[in-house]
């Protein structure tokens, strides 16, 4: 078995590890078990890279050491004083999680897949519902019809154009992550970043659909997405695909179908009574929860607003 293949089951240890330590679950009094998991990782992960070093020939070994490294040398120290405790372990957790991102970077070259890392991030959570927000307010209120192409077009071939600079670059690369990194997820350091997607679909929104269209699409990303996370992550208990829960993807579409709804009578109340907004809002919402669900190799920013936009503009022929 090659180091790649025996190195996944410990990599799947330190993604559940991380799924712990994430603000949402963990708690002061599980600190001692945490600690104890944490020791007994680092030791799997110097094992690892000690016992292949010559045999593998290639970075995987030296990955597998800095992650031990991070497990055991970066840990806060035990006696902290409380006010400093939080800040400590959302600093080792952040760079834990680039540690695991940088290892799952090398598995992937060897077709060794990990889960991805989708902390909980406040911060994050804001500036996706006041993007959200501020789009559906330049659609309703300020752009023409021209203009609703156009300037989501513009943002998102900005966002592609610093994606090619991230990719000649390792320190563009460097420094656009730093700039973004109260609200970047460790994985977007190797991948195209949420917002370049959420660009793009606001770009072909604005292209291919009429304005009703848009803004429930926009609404129900703005609002459903991140609800579902907050509540996917504290409380999600039956798991459905991958770390999506039950309980996060319900909040989807309950959230994704009230917002959708109150924009159509919000802003077109005259071409959508009470059931037919109903009757666009519901299967929007819906098939945007399906969408964030099964989304794996395509960026949710991008397959929520675009399938809810098409079931939106579907039911809008229908009904």
């Amino acid at each position: 078995m090659t180091l790649a293949l025996q190195s996944r089951p410990i990599a799947i240890e330190l993604h559940r590890l991380l799924r712990d330590l994430d603000p949402s679950r963990f708690r002061r009094e599980l600190e001692g078990k945490v600690r104890a998991r944490i020791a007994d990782m680092a030791e799997k992960f110097r094992h690892a890279s000690q016992r292949s070093a010559v045999a593998e020939g290639d970075d995987l070994p030296s990955t597998l050491a800095h992650v031990a490294e991070v497990l055991g040398e970066e840990l806060p120290a035990p006696e902290l004083p409380a006010d400093q405790v939080v800040e400590a372990w959302t600093a080792y957790r952040k760079r834990l999680g680039l540690a695991y991102e940088s290892l799952s970077q090398r598995l992937r070259t060897r077709e060794v897949e990990l889960p991805s890392l989708r902390p909980t991030n406040y911060a994050r959570s804001f500036v996706h519902v006041a993007c959200g927000t501020s789009s559906l307010l330049l659609v309703e209120l300020f752009l023409t019809d021209r203009m609703r192409a156009i300037v989501p077009a513009a943002f998102a071939l900005f966002f592609w154009f610093l994606e090619t600079i991230r990719r000649v670059s390792s320190r563009a690369n460097t420094f656009l992550m730093w700039v973004f990194g109260k609200i970047a997820h460790p994985r977007e350091a190797h991948h195209v970043n949420s917002s370049t997607w959420y660009g793009t679909s606001l770009a072909l929104l604005g292209l291919f659909f009429p304005l009703p269209v848009c803004a429930v699409a926009v609404a129900i990303v703005a609002y459903a997405d991140p609800s579902a996370s907050l509540v996917g992550r504290r409380w999600g208990r039956t798991k459905l695909v991958g770390e999506r829960s039950l309980e996060g993807t319900a909040t989807f579409a309950i959230v994704g179908t009230l917002v959708a709804f109150l924009t159509l009578r919000l802003w077109h109340a005259a071409e959508f009574p009470p059931l037919r907004a109903l009757a666009v809002a519901a299967p929007a919402g819906i098939v945007g929860a399906i969408a964030e669900l099964v989304s794996k190799k395509v960026d949710d920013n991008f397959s929520v607003p675009m399938s809810a936009a098409v079931v939106a503009w579907t039911m809008l022929q229908l009904v």
